[in-house]
C-alpha cells in the first residue's frame, strides 16, 4: 500500500520522464522550488491543487481523490520546436508506475506553450481507502443496585 499518495505520483512522473528522456540528453527533473540556477533543457514538476472527498454509502473509509499537476518544461533558448517535442513526449505520462508497482492512469492531459515555457497540465483521480485505526469497544457491562432502606424507624 502506497504511504504518501501526492510524493508518490510526483516521483512516478519523475521516473517516466527520466525514463522517456534518457536517450535524449540531460534533462534534469525538478520537484522543489529552486528555480534560481535551473539547467536547461529541463522539467518542473508542481502539484497545482489536490482535492479529498468521503464516497457516501461505502462501509469502508473510501475517499475519492483529485490530484492537479504541472510539468513546467523549459527548452534552451526558448526553442519552440523543442517545446512542442516536450509536449508530444508528455503526453505519454497517461500512465505512470508507482513504487508498489501499481499503475494509474491521468484523467485529464492538456498543454499550452506561454512565453518560451511550455506548461503541461495532468489530472489524476483515484479512489483511496484509508485504514481504519481499530479501537476498543465497549466490553459487557453489569450494573446491579439495591433499594436502600428506611433508617427512620
Amino acid at each position: 500500500m502506497v504511504k504518501s499518495v501526492v510524493n508518490e505520483i510526483i516521483q512516478g512522473i519523475a521516473n517516466k520522464i527520466a525514463l522517456l528522456y534518457k536517450d535524449k540528453g540531460q534533462y534534469p527533473i525538478y520537484t522543489d522550488r529552486k528555480l534560481q540556477n535551473l539547467e536547461k533543457p529541463c522539467f518542473f514538476i508542481k502539484v497545482l491543487n489536490g482535492e479529498e472527498k468521503k464516497e457516501i454509502g461505502l462501509k469502508d473509509r473510501f475517499y475519492r481523490d483529485l490530484l492537479s499537476i504541472v510539468i513546467i518544461g523549459y527548452a534552451m533558448d526558448e526553442d519552440t520546436e523543442v517545446l512542442n517535442d516536450m509536449s508530444d513526449t508528455l503526453y505519454e505520462l497517461e500512465y505512470i508506475e508507482l513504487s508498489d508497482k501499481s499503475k494509474i492512469r491521468a484523467d485529464k492531459l492538456n498543454h499550452k506553450i506561454e512565453d518560451g515555457i511550455l506548461h503541461f497540465f495532468i489530472d489524476y483521480k483515484l479512489f483511496i481507502k484509508k485504514d481504519i485505526n481499530e479501537t476498543t469497544k465497549m466490553n459487557d457491562y453489569n450494573l446491579s443496585g439495591e433499594v436502600k432502606e428506611d433508617e427512620e424507624n
